[in-house]
């Protein structure tokens, strides 16, 4: 078992399995997260734990299903706008797009299941086709199935910090078996798959969010306006505000505010102390008010930008070369 703590959020992202996913995090109570991982007969194992809220965005891996679920009870969580609660998952299928958002510190775990195994027990689900994006689904609450899975990986951790179980292959082979089992009955509880068309004559919520991840994704790096936004989803301002509160449990503004935040801290970690100031990297990504910027990035991220400049690490960023 591997079992990593961080006090640098980036680091965290970057350790985190399974996923293709970009993630920002937000409401950091703690500058602490963690994440304990192992793997037992073709089944990843994590449980993480965040002193943050965070948002998670990406693609689920194409060779497998991964069955994550929230664990803190006080924490609202919200899969690509669906509530989540600590008794339903969020199932993402092969390649599939998710979104997952939290507005304070969590714990959450998670299990990976390859395509192949997964095949054997009859539920596989079918493939999406190219003319649509698949986007994950979350199951109804199931008290019986939810504490069974918390339970067996549970138990896998704990034997697994004792014994090494990857030197029991019964014992593995039998508990993979069993989460197996349970990823089957999961699926089965799912509700009807539904794709992410584009171009319908209503626009959906889900559409709105992918417009508008689109004219960021076009305009990396650049400081963009709620308005700007707005139009480039073909929506009004009041109806992209209401499809970013359901979404993300966030407004545009805010949204826009965390990306305008990230975006000075990789130009920091990126920047030279000799050649790069402080006020540049604000002033290229439309920064202004120096005071309340630096406050609101203190809050954030544990330090002021003159900080994260003079100690910046050689680090991965877990907003590398896409933005958020």
């Amino acid at each position: 078992m591997k079992s990593h703590c961080f006090q640098n959020f980036d680091e965290f992202a970057d350790s985190i399995r399974d996923v293709d996913a970009k993630m920002m995090l937000h409401n950091a109570k703690r500058h602490t997260w963690s994440v304990l991982q192992t793997s037992i007969p073709g089944v990843d194992i994590q449980v993480g734990s965040l002193g943050s809220g965070n948002i998670v965005e990406g693609q689920a891996r194409s060779d497998g299903y991964l069955f994550y679920l929230p664990l803190t009870v006080a924490c609202a969580y919200t899969a690509n706008g669906t509530v989540l609660d600590r008794h339903s998952f969020m199932v993402l299928e092969p390649g599939c797009e998710f979104s997952v958002c939290t507005q304070m510190e969590h714990d959450w775990c998670s299990f990976f299941v390859p395509n192949d195994i997964f095949a054997r027990s009859g539920n596989q689900l079918e493939p999406t086709n190219g003319s649509s994006k698949m986007i994950c689904r979350v199951t109804p609450s199931n008290v019986q199935i939810a504490n069974r899975v918390q339970t067996i990986l549970s138990q896998i951790m704990t034997l697994d910090a004792k014994y090494r179980l990857e030197s029991k292959e019964p014992a593995t082979t039998c508990a993979a078996a069993e989460l197996t089992k349970l990823a089957s009955s999961i699926v089965g509880t799912l509700p009807a798959a539904q794709p992410l068309q584009i171009g319908r004559r209503k626009i959906s919520r889900h559409e709105i969010i992918f417009r508008s991840k689109k004219f960021l994704e076009e305009r990396y790096d650049e400081p963009i306006l709620v308005g700007e936004l707005a139009a480039a989803a073909e929506v009004s301002e009041r109806t992209l505000r209401t499809a970013f509160n359901e979404y993300y449990g966030l407004s545009p503004a805010r949204y826009l505010q965390l990306r305008q935040l990230h975006q000075v801290q990789r130009a920091l970690r990126a920047a030279s102390p000799d050649v790069v100031s402080v006020s540049d990297a604000m002033l290229s990504s439309g920064v202004w008010e120096f005071g309340r910027f630096a406050s609101r990035y203190r809050r954030t991220f544990g330090e002021l930008p003159s900080e994260t400049l003079k100690t910046r690490r050689n680090v991965k960023f877990s907003l590398p070369q896409k933005p958020i």
